[in-house]
């Protein structure tokens, strides 16, 4: 594609969307007012606003002096739906807010608002907004969220009830949005230390984010809880993403920045971590399909309307003139709806191809650090400075795995749990085994030869380990269930091979470590130790 054809090309994406559930007296008419008096604010440039424009009926404004701007309303099922479309400062970006308000009860509503972003030329990162109005209702209305009380200020959590109250909450299976924990220094009580303020970041995810402080003390609850790797403490800034499973997940599903990463944060486009934090919040949108399903397209809902004026006005019986111009109002609104759905699929399209590229230039940047590593790694070997501590316990593994396993060993989040529980005497034994995978299986693997062979029989027949695969049969696997497999960079992906120790079934003497080898970024993957996983045998 020439530069020309780039630059002509236009690229959409979702920029936010918020679904609220607002309750009170007469709500349904109190959201359309509010919504209505930011879009006709003297500033948007809104022009020639027809009178039954502010009594929430259908209209459309569409005039060269003015941003279009129009309404259709549905009385059954009551529905309101309203979409803005303008252009700000960036001339190169064009902005659309929809909003949908569907009547449930006489005081309760349905509120949806999405936030779409047409960009020219380049597909650069979306900027990530809530437009001001749904700020105000879910600060000044009854709205709730996930079924939680939306609020100005955060949710405090700072006892064992609390904490309890936060863990349920965050593996409850029908919460749908990311909660987003702010801890404060080991020893405080106080919810205002935090890392960065927490309320220019509610301010900004309003109607999509839950907020959260704990305190100290809470935070050593929470670490008893659901672990030490999903805790958040010290400072840190955790995002618990839906679908939370401290069993199951890795902690890289629900990201953690620490306070050393918070308060060294550089950016060179100047955003603040705060900027960065509701930035990477906002853009977790859910998928497509769920989220029409919650708040249909405008021009859906402008179809629909369409099709009911003509069906009533052949309940009633109008000429066949009028309802030609009915129908043909119909089928301009379902092409429009279908080209909006093809530039949304577009845009998705244009989202994955940046995802692979992006995913390239990490891998590509991941093995540039794996060479440099590698090469210090030889100059310390050289100089007789490489010598590892074994540790006493195996309490610390997981500090103790990232100093001097990272780059060629990782032990998946599942081993860590394993072995940390433990009851298995030969502590050496694990420490001497994962550096052995790291010294001698990882350049064996990388480079090979019969050299690089010979030096990890050797080492392996010194500790007393074989190295075999965990089945000859292929699928075998799958015959026990998920035992064999562990969640990794999105895919499941089998044990395949493992270290034969001890025979014993008693966990205090068996070994095995179980393991595969990651070929994209030349790595071992350790999936469980020490202890045996089950055989046709056991």
């Amino acid at each position: 594609m020439n530069e020309k054809t780039t630059n002509n090309r236009i690229f959409w994406g979702v920029s936010s969307q918020v679904s609220l559930a607002v309750h009170g007296d007469g709500i349904f008419r109190t959201l359309q007012e509010r919504v209505m008096k930011w879009a006709f604010d003297p500033k948007r440039n809104v022009r020639n606003i027809p009178g039954g424009a502010w009594e929430g009926k259908s209209f459309e404004i569409d005039t060269d002096n003015s941003e279009r701007a129009e309404a259709v309303a549905l009385d059954n099922p009551k529905y309101w739906a309203f979409r803005l479309i303008e252009r700000l400062k960036d001339s190169s970006r064009i902005w659309t807010t929809e909003v949908g308000i569907a009547e449930r009860s006489t005081n309760e509503v349905a509120f949806g608002c999405r936030v779409i972003c047409a960009q020219r030329g380049n597909a650069e990162p979306i900027p990530r907004s809530i437009p001001a109005f749904v700020r105000a209702i879910a600060f000044a209305e009854n709205a709730t969220l996930d079924g939680r009380p939306t609020s100005s200020s955060a949710w405090i959590v700072n006892d064992r009830d609390t904490v309890a109250d936060l863990v349920s909450f965050l593996v409850a299976k029908d919460r749908k949005h990311p909660v987003v924990v702010f801890s404060v220094p080991e020893g405080s009580e106080d919810p205002k230390r935090t890392a960065v303020p927490v309320v220019p970041f509610i301010r900004s995810t309003a109607g999509f984010v839950h907020s959260v402080v704990v305190t100290s003390e809470a935070s050593f609850e929470l670490t008893d809880q659901i672990s030490r790797e999903f805790s958040v403490f010290r400072q840190a800034i955790r995002t618990y993403n839906p679908g939370f499973d401290p069993n199951e997940d890795l902690r890289s599903d629900h990201p953690l920045a620490t306070a050393d990463r918070v308060r060294g944060w550089h950016d060179d486009d100047q955003q603040t971590f705060v900027d960065f934090l509701v930035h990477q919040t906002l853009r977790r949108v859910r998928p497509r399909d769920v989220l029409e399903r919650e708040q249909p397209p405008f021009q859906k809902i402008k179809a629909i309307a369409a099709q009911q004026a003509r069906e009533k006005a052949q309940n009633e019986g109008q000429s066949l003139a009028e309802l030609l111009v009915l129908a043909e109002d119909e089928i301009k609104a379902a092409k429009q709806d279908a080209k909006d759905n093809l530039e949304l699929f577009e845009a998705a399209d244009d989202e994955k191809e940046q995802a692979i590229v992006e995913t390239r230039q990490i891998k590509a940047n991941y093995m540039a650090l794996q060479a440099r590593v590698e090469s210090l790694q030889r100059k310390l070997e050289a100089s007789g400075k490489n010598e590892v501590a074994i540790p006493i316990d195996l309490d610390g593994i997981g500090p103790w795995a990232e100093e001097y396993l990272s780059g060629d060993v990782e032990l998946h989040d599942r081993a860590l749990k394993t072995v940390s529980k433990s009851g298995f005497e030969n502590v050496e034994l694990v420490y001497n085994a994962l550096l052995m995978m790291r010294d001698l299986y990882v350049p064996m693997r990388r480079v090979g030869g019969n050299e690089k062979v010979d030096a990890f029989e050797t080492r392996l027949a010194e500790l007393g380990l074989d190295n075999a695969q965990c089945f000859s049969q292929k699928n075998k696997a799958k015959k026990f269930g998920g035992d064999y497999f562990v969640r990794y960079q999105g895919n499941n992906r089998e044990l395949e091979w493992h270290l034969k120790g001890r025979n014993s079934r008693d966990e205090r003497h068996g070994f095995r470590l179980y393991y595969f080898w990651d070929a994209e970024t030349s790595r071992v993957v350790v999936g469980h130790l020490p202890g045996h996983l089950r055989t046709d045998i056991t």
